[in-house]
């Protein structure tokens, strides 16, 4: 029979952490350029299975930066438009 020592059995998880931290950092930088929840999407791109659905949604999400700005411009043409 093989015995695992903890120290085998940490190795094997380091991927995994490596992978859900670049994972929470990528989740930040996209939250922070779309203008969303920072802590909620760094929290769901850092948690382990987790973050591989929800790096999907993060990618596709709309960027409510650039929403808002448009929105903004759409009304000041009809004000100047009046």
């Amino acid at each position: 029979m093989i015995n695992a020592s903890a120290l085998d059995i940490f190795i094997q998880f380091v991927p995994l952490l490596l992978l859900s931290v670049i994972l929470g950092v990528v989740a930040h930088l996209l939250a922070k350029q779309k203008g969303r929840n920072v802590f909620l999407w760094t929290v769901l791109g850092a948690l382990p299975l987790v973050n591989f659905i929800s790096i999907w949604f993060f990618v596709g999400a709309a960027n409510l930066r650039l929403e808002r700005k448009i929105d903004e411009l759409l009304q000041r043409s009809r004000v100047s438009q009046l």
